[in-house]
């Protein structure tokens, strides 16, 4: 069996953890919910579903949430790899489709903290976190090893609205879409070799040391923009994912991921896997 990277290895704990109408089967009845009317910030976060998975590499960790919904109906997007620079895209809702979705979640009983554990056990597997801004508060869903088997019950109501999103949502004209300009980039730094990514020769590292930034879930992390965000951008198109990276006469080996941090995201601190929030 592969050992696990550091990035994997804090994911795959953190798994285990937390462990200690166009919808499949019936439509849940959301005439009769009391819904607030969703937030129009098109920064703020109203809506997210990310995938955790416990034996991810570094490149899998670093790709944005699979959804992300902001005030007013704005979604942003992963839109893969571009070298070492990973890309996202956006676009907007129509007012009555950001409505549904937005009720869709309540009627999918994402308005509240809760956690789902699989039935049985497991020590490997994936872990997807909901959150829903209701009232003014975000809530945090946490699902493990979901769609492993047939879904009854919460955790079906949660499947079911996931897919629900992929339909309504995520099936977008291409043509609408645009690319998401962020204000800031994570340098996301691992050490150590990964068996998902291409082995490349090592490059020179010169813009301080990667290694010494922030610990998170997903590697090392420090912060660009203004100024130097299009030059960052640049290098992380210019570089092949995979590239190994030294710096100075004693860091060596370690790998280097741009990826954009979300309006909501203002720091590395974001970047982990989060628990109820405000």
């Amino acid at each position: 069996m592969r050992a696990l990277s550091g990035p994997s290895r804090v994911v795959a704990v953190l798994v285990a953890v937390v462990a200690a109408g166009v919808l499949t089967g019936s439509t849940p009845n959301v005439t009769g919910l009391d819904v607030p009317e969703p937030p129009s910030d098109p920064n703020t976060l109203v809506l997210q579903l990310h995938l955790w998975r416990s034996m991810s590499g570094p490149p899998a960790l670093a790709e944005l949430p699979e959804f992300s919904l902001y005030g007013g109906g704005r979604v942003i997007v992963g839109n893969g790899w571009d070298g070492s620079l990973h890309r996202a895209r956006e676009f907007t809702l129509s007012p009555e489709r950001y409505r549904q979705i937005y009720r869709l979640a309540h009627a999918a009983g994402l308005a509240r903290p809760r956690h789902l554990p699989e039935p049985g056990e497991t020590t490997d597997g994936t872990m997807l976190v909901a959150e829903l801004r209701s009232a003014g508060h975000l809530h945090t869903t946490t699902v493990i090893s979901l769609g492993r088997g047939h879904e009854t019950g919460p955790r079906r109501r949660v499947a079911e609205f996931r897919r629900t999103v992929r339909q309504l949502a995520l099936a977008t004209d291409p043509a609408r879409t645009t690319d998401y300009r962020p204000d800031l980039v994570a340098l996301l730094a691992s050490a150590g070799w990964h068996g998902d990514v291409r082995r490349t020769a090592e490059w020179q590292w010169t813009d301080g040391d990667p290694l010494a930034g922030v610990r998170t879930d997903l590697g090392e992390c420090t912060t660009r923009g203004g100024p130097a965000l299009p030059g960052i951008e640049a290098l992380g198109r210019g570089t092949p994912l995979g590239t190994q990276w030294r710096s100075g006469a004693e860091r060596s080996g370690f790998v280097v991921l741009v990826r954009p941090l979300l309006p909501d995201e203002k720091g590395c601190a974001d970047l982990n896997l989060r628990r109820e929030r405000k």
